[in-house]
């Protein structure tokens, strides 16, 4: 079985692919791990820990070389370091295809499946997909200030294909479970059920998002894992979501969920960057992720699903 190794295995989205790797049976799952809590945590869910500094180019490409792996897949998050990992990673490519070149053979590259996100895509004000621009005067809109960064590590991911076999996956705002992403519950776990208080929630009311659950998410991730040796044509890159929802349509049934009878208020983003993201009027679909992938999404009914969703997250705050 090809071996995978998952960066930030222990993390939100990472155990998660991890997990849904090996229900697949095809795989042998390595995980990055940097405490021994965490190592621990990988082993519970039958995940080989490797200890490696993971924005350290050198010990990455030498911890994928020493375990022989065969795809990577970054869900790190790494923000400020994704490039000292794709770094290590293309350092890694560059050794395997020297060694079968030393052999006098032939052999396959290294995978790399990365992690981006939907919010490259801005607020545009006409129908995109994965084909659309970002990041240049071509893009209908601009990135989200807390990615600008990501449409350029885009670019030097496919700019590594001659080294690498790669796909990006673009994650839309990710929910179930313990999802960190859901900032607008905060004050709606906070206001007591029999408030007649205005609840002021940190988002324009104009915010519109893509969602998808955390299982359909790893769902997607093994997908492209499985394609990852040519079949994902000459653009590898991937928008991930299942829907498309007002977000006060969204507060309004968890509002019901948690039996809170107080009006809210949109107080907007207050220049927080990260508020700016999730306030972002999305506008795309996601045809290419089922037809190339051959992604069939099962969780497509958040707010028919919400009092479940909102008691699971609730317990996982509580539980922190």
């Amino acid at each position: 079985m090809p071996n995978v190794l998952v960066l930030g295995a222990s993390g939100y989205m990472g155990l998660a692919v991890g997990q849904a790797l090996l229900r697949a049976g095809t795989y042998t799952v390595f995980g990055s791990a940097r405490t021994p809590e965490n190592a621990t945590k990988l082993r519970l869910s039958e995940i080989t820990p490797v200890e490696v500094d993971i924005v350290d180019p050198t010990s990455l490409s030498k911890a994928i070389e020493a375990n022989y792996i065969d795809t990577v897949i970054d869900c790190s998050s790494a923000y400020g370091d994704a490039s000292k990992i794709l770094e290590g990673i293309v350092a890694a490519g560059k050794a395997k295809l020297s060694a079968f070149t030393k052999a006098g053979s032939v052999g396959p590259k290294l995978g790399f499946v990365y992690a981006s996100g939907s919010w490259v895509h801005g607020s545009p004000d006409r129908r995109i997909s994965d084909l659309t621009p970002v990041g240049n005067d071509l893009a209908p809109a601009k990135a989200a200030t807390a990615v600008a960064w990501r449409p350029a590590h885009e670019q030097a991911i496919l700019a590594a294909r001659d080294t690498l076999d790669v796909a990006i996956l673009r994650p839309s705002l990710t929910y179930g479970r313990a999802s960190w992403a859901w900032a607008y519950f905060g004050p709606l776990l906070a206001a007591k059920g029999d408030t007649s208080e205005p609840i002021q929630i940190p988002a324009d009311a104009t915010a519109r998002t893509s969602i998808v659950h955390v299982d359909d998410l790893a769902a997607a991730f093994v997908n492209a894992t499985d394609r990852i040796d040519g079949r994902l044509g000459s653009w590898p890159v991937f928008d991930i979501f299942t829907q498309t929802l007002a977000v006060p349509d969204v507060l309004e049934a968890a509002k019901k969920a948690l039996a809170i009878k107080a009006p809210l208020e949109y107080a907007g983003t207050m220049g927080n960057a990260f508020l700016e993201a999730l306030s972002l009027v999305c506008n795309g679909e996601n045809s290419r992720a089922r037809s190339v992938l051959g992604w069939e999404p099962k969780r497509i009914d958040l707010i028919g699903d919400m009092p479940t969703i909102i008691q699971a997250w609730k317990a996982a705050q509580e539980a922190k």
